[in-house]
């Protein structure tokens, strides 16, 4: 699709452009009277704002290209247009392709916490996993790096990763977990390891008095009608202290053998556990050490032994910026990435709580804060909130005032900015979203051919931002 159709949608963020224009800024950019509102000459076009706060980052890019030694750490963190990866995704493969690949970055078991992940990396076990994200009201879980506590309790509990993509394997491998002690052992297997059963779990519940069957049901994840078949039941009358079958798509654990692996030695560092794996690989083990009560993973590094980009995704659905504040935990394993860029792309839910434009950024603030405290040396970079609808033919409206509030507080927050908002049209762009098939069907998120052309804008701003560093 030529970009004239969305990204230089001018006449669809007029709203967004005069709004800007018409708050107080204290920078010395260029404006000047247009019709009713100021417009800031230099805001028109796909470029990165207040670039001199990614000079650090710059710097490094050049002296890893340079020295062809070391590695680039890119973290972006976000909401649901992070989780899945497809945005960050095709920033990772533009920029490794253009700097280097490093390796994969960060990696979380989304599969087993039940929601969805990047496709790059594959994980199995043979134990069912609790989690806990970090939307929900705090409460004693481990919430960490990933934004979502991941436990088990199974003491013969197994994970396998392996990374579907060959240019990804591995060599050296970070694990995070909440007190950074041995909960896992790590190790390789010359056999195939089977850890997903085809038998089903039985499960069987003794009925309390006061219950009703939709109850049951619902506790366990199942239906009525499949309870009654399940028990040959005729009708949903149920009695205390009888018992039932309960149908679920849960399998029985398969037990593992310690023996099936080859243990590897880790080396303890501040907030991780680093592995030297000694040759690339594109499969690994995680076994629970059954000394422990619990077993937490909070998430892994995968690199290999290339100079390069390293770009770690971290999202999750729901997700506002008070919601990654609330976990210290959060912050403490962020400094074992060792960014040298953060990115971040949050304020959709922020714009459906219909939040004020001061009390957003008061909460940005108070992210970025925690973020500068554990990595001060990192340079930031924040995106607006793309374009959605509230409801159909509903256009969100308040995405418009928290992106106008992020770019006029830039030069005060010490962050670059990039105007997804704008680039992507706007309000009035959202039906050239739809047409050219950008837009989901939700009306909120992206397809994946939309999240990639945002990557390719993306991409455009900041390698134009780096040539004009190396320029100068």
């Amino acid at each position: 699709m030529k970009r004239s159709k969305i990204a230089v949608f001018v006449v669809g963020v007029l709203f967004h452009i005069n709004s800007f224009g018409q708050t107080n800024y204290g920078g010395s950019g260029s404006y000047e009277a247009e019709g009713s509102g100021l417009v800031n000459k230099e805001v028109i076009g796909n470029k990165i704002y207040y670039t001199e706060q990614l000079n650090g980052f710059f710097d490094k890019i050049q002296r890893v290209t340079k020295s062809k030694k070391g590695k680039i750490n890119i973290v972006h963190i976000g909401d649901s247009h992070i989780q899945a990866d497809f945005f960050s995704g095709r920033m990772r493969v533009l920029l490794q392709d253009k700097f280097g690949n490093g390796g994969l970055g960060f990696a979380f078991p989304y599969k087993l916490a039940k929601t969805n992940g990047n496709a790059l990396v594959r994980y199995s076990s043979n134990a069912e996993w609790s989690s806990y994200r970090n939307i929900f009201p705090v409460k004693d879980a481990n919430v960490g790096l990933s934004g979502i506590a991941l436990s088990t309790v199974d003491k013969n509990a197994v994970i396998e990763l392996s990374v579907r993509d060959a240019s990804y394997g591995f060599s050296r491998m970070k694990v995070f977990t909440p007190s950074n002690t041995k909960d896992f052992n790590v190790g390789t297997s010359s056999r195939k390891v089977f850890l997903e059963s085809s038998a089903p779990k039985k499960i069987s519940h003794q009925i309390k008095k006061g219950e009703s069957l939709t109850g049951i049901a619902n506790k366990y994840g199942t239906t009525v009608g499949e309870i009654k078949a399940a028990n040959n039941m005729k009708s949903t009358t149920i009695h205390p202290g009888k018992k039932l079958s309960i149908p679920t798509k849960q399998r029985e654990s398969v037990a593992v053998g310690t023996e099936m692996f080859n243990e590897l030695s880790g080396e303890k560092n501040d907030v991780f556990y680093t592995f030297e794996l000694g040759e690339e690989l594109d499969r690994i083990y995680f076994y629970s050490n059954k000394q422990a009560e619990a077993y937490d993973l909070n998430g892994v590094v995968l690199e290999n032994d290339k100079p390069g980009i390293l770009y770690h995704t971290i999202g999750v659905n729901g997700a506002r910026f008070s919601d990654y504040t609330k976990y210290d935990l959060f912050f403490r394993q962020l400094k074992g990435l060792e960014p040298d860029l953060v990115i971040v792309s949050m304020g959709t839910n922020e714009s459906f709580d219909r939040m004020n434009a001061k009390d957003f950024q008061a909460q940005v603030n108070a992210f970025l804060a925690k973020v500068k405290r554990v990595a001060p040396n990192a340079s930031v970079l924040l995106t607006t909130p793309p374009p959605s609808y509230f409801s159909k033919e509903n256009p969100n409206t308040v995405a418009a005032e928290l992106s106008n509030e992020l770019i006029i507080n830039g030069i005060s927050g010490k962050y670059a900015i990039w105007d997804l908002y704008y680039n992507l049209g706007g309000t009035l762009g959202l039906s050239s979203l739809r047409e050219n098939g950008l837009l989901s069907k939700d009306l909120v998120h992206y397809t994946v051919k939309g999240y990639e052309y945002t990557g390719d804008l993306f991409y455009e701003a900041l390698l134009e931002a780096y040539n004009q560093f190396v320029k100068q």
